[in-house]
């Protein structure tokens, strides 16, 4: 214990480098519905500031790909949902620049499909994402 005490305080006074770090984050998953040979935009993402201008785009690399269909990534517009008390929420009457996923589901009898995609934000913030689609 002394010698956690001695690490911390050293860290402290910066006689040591220190490092961020994240604690493992459960991966959330998302049900999607996607009809048998179809092509369904199944998600969009997008960062803006106060004055409704795009942070920039976002990054989306395929983790674990699907099974059966395909994924697509594309740049375009969408309308944000930001709640009414985000300063952010006059950008909802617009459509702004957005990332866009879109699932490809293969023709034929349906069956569930699943993927998993790493989002990452214009400000380098990541995070893990699973999709559960649902072919029918």
């Amino acid at each position: 214990m002394r010698d956690l005490k001695i690490v911390l305080g050293a860290a402290l006074l910066g006689l040591l480098p220190t490092r961020s770090f994240a604690w493992p984050q459960p991966v959330p998953t998302v049900e999607k519905v996607v009809r048998p040979g179809q092509t369904q935009k199944i998600g969009w993402f997008l960062s803006v500031d106060p004055t409704c201008r795009s942070v920039g785009p976002w990054t989306v690399n395929l983790i674990d790909p699907p099974g059966k269909g395909r994924v697509m990534v594309e740049q375009g517009a969408e309308y944000p949902a930001f709640p009414p008390m985000n300063p952010r929420s006059t950008c909802n009457k617009r459509k702004v620049p957005a990332t866009r996923l879109i699932y490809s589901a293969p023709p034929g009898a349906g069956d569930d499909d699943q993927f998993t995609i790493e989002i990452v934000d214009p400000l380098g913030n990541a995070k893990q994402v699973h999709y559960h689609v649902g072919l029918r």
